[in-house]
């Protein structure tokens, strides 16, 4: 089996389900009242298609002014004169960008509807409630982490729930059939809180999410993002007299707390040389979704990585997913 897991072992890990003790009182009280906020917003979301250059292919570039007027970049890649059918909300990692149309083709030659924005402050998008340029290095963990209601990442969902309404609005450019959400890392997290911030979506598929587990990620994580926290505390904060603060800013935004809400049929994937995103984290997370339809798919060597072995089963997944015209009335 080659090198030994930096976690628990795996038998341990398949039935690693830990207690939520930092998850606020408040969190489902929190998060409706942020719905409501966005309920009230009417998302502009500017739509120019550019000149095809793949047969039967449809791109177009997004410009999406959210709930504090930022800018944030988009790309919607479809099937030619697709006007109804399957969408999938694709969330990139951490420090990366929207994506090209080349790198959704995989997806589209299954019929399926792309659509992926920018996290607000990365690629090519500012962030408005901080900074008036995105950027692509680390750092954005720790932007108003002392504060619950604008924290980085609360920002970052408040998006979310924007770009949700406004594909479900009818007024984009395809009306979603089957909506399911997808990303790895940073972008695994997103799907699955976006999974339960959604409400009825009817698939996600999340690598090896990031934002999960907090209070052990901090603890055993050996590279990363996670560890912006941890120099934080070293460097500010030697003796941790804001350590449960922040836990509790965090504990709004883990997709852990999230994943009791998910009951649509959810794939996973991680690597158990993972140091930035630890297995047991990951397993938190899976092990509280509360779908009958969920599989983890372990892969011992690989670290933190694209995985082209999982990339199949996505496919055949997707595939699974769209051919299944039952649905139940929680989702119509």
């Amino acid at each position: 089996m080659g090198r030994k897991i930096a976690d628990f072992p795996l038998e341990e890990l398949k039935k690693y389900r830990p207690d939520l003790t930092n998850k606020p009182a408040d969190f489902d009280e929190f998060w409706r009242q942020e719905k409501e906020k966005m309920e009230t917003v009417h998302p502009k979301v500017a739509v120019e298609w550019r000149k095809p250059v793949v047969p039967n292919l449809e791109v177009a570039d997004l410009e999406f002014t959210s709930w504090d007027e930022t800018p944030i970049k988009g790309i919607l890649v479809k099937p030619e004169g697709a006007e109804r059918g399957p969408v999938i909300f694709h969330f990139h990692g951490y420090t990366g960008r929207r994506g090209l149309m080349v790198d959704y083709l995989k997806w589209t030659s299954l019929g399926v509807t792309v659509v992926a924005f920018d996290v607000r402050g990365q690629g090519d998008s500012p962030d408005f409630a901080r900074y008036p340029h995105a950027s692509q290095v680390p750092g954005w963990m720790l932007h108003g982490i002392l504060h619950k209601e604008n924290y980085y990442y609360t920002n970052v969902y408040r998006d979310i729930l924007l770009q949700l309404k406004w594909l479900r609005s009818g007024e984009a450019p395809v009306v979603p059939e089957k909506l399911g959400f997808a990303g790895g890392s940073q972008g695994g997290a997103l799907a699955l809180a976006a999974a339960a911030l959604d409400g009825k979506p009817d698939f996600a598929m999340a690598d090896y999410p990031f934002l999960a587990h907090f209070d052990r990620a901090l603890n055993i994580a050996l590279s990363g993002p996670y560890l912006e926290i941890v120099d934080y505390f070293k460097w500010n904060d030697p003796e941790y007299h804001n350590y449960d603060r922040i836990l509790n800013t965090l504990g709004y935004i883990d997709c852990v707390h999230f994943c009791n809400s998910i009951e649509c049929p959810t794939i996973m994937a991680i690597g158990l040389e993972d140091a930035v995103t630890p297995p047991s984290t990951v397993f938190a997370a899976y092990n509280h979704i509360n779908s009958s339809d969920k599989s983890i798919h372990v892969y011992p060597q690989f670290t933190h990585e694209v995985n082209p072995f999982h990339e199949e089963k996505k496919l055949r997944f997707i595939v699974e997913q769209i051919e299944n015209n039952h649905e139940s009335e929680s989702r119509n």
